[in-house]
């Protein structure tokens, strides 16, 4: 199931522990970190759009860059306050580094 908290695997066997939700457009979007099998968390942390079919939710990779940029920063806006430390900004760095 599709909600924050929750650990979902991919059609290609990776598994993303989702972290933070955004609609905008009337569309759902979900901010998400890769986890090792253990749960453990890695590096590689990445926004996908969720969508409803008649099969249930899945995860739709995002495409359009522009609109990729728009989520990261609708993204920092919701989890700005709930960040203690610098590392923010680095953490951010790295995604954006990663879509390019």
């Amino acid at each position: 199931m599709i909600e924050i908290g929750n650990v979902v695997t991919l059609d290609n066997g990776n598994e993303f522990l989702l972290l933070e939700e955004v609609n905008k457009d009337n569309r759902r979007f979900v901010y998400s970190v890769r986890v090792k099998e253990n749960d453990e968390p890695t590096n590689e942390y990445i926004i996908f759009e969720a969508l409803n079919s008649e099969d249930g939710e899945y995860l739709k990779d995002i495409t359009d860059k522009a609109l990729y940029d728009s989520l990261i920063e609708e993204f920092k806006n919701v989890i700005s306050d709930k960040i203690i430390s610098g590392e923010y900004n680095d953490m951010f760095n790295e995604l954006e580094e990663d879509n390019n």
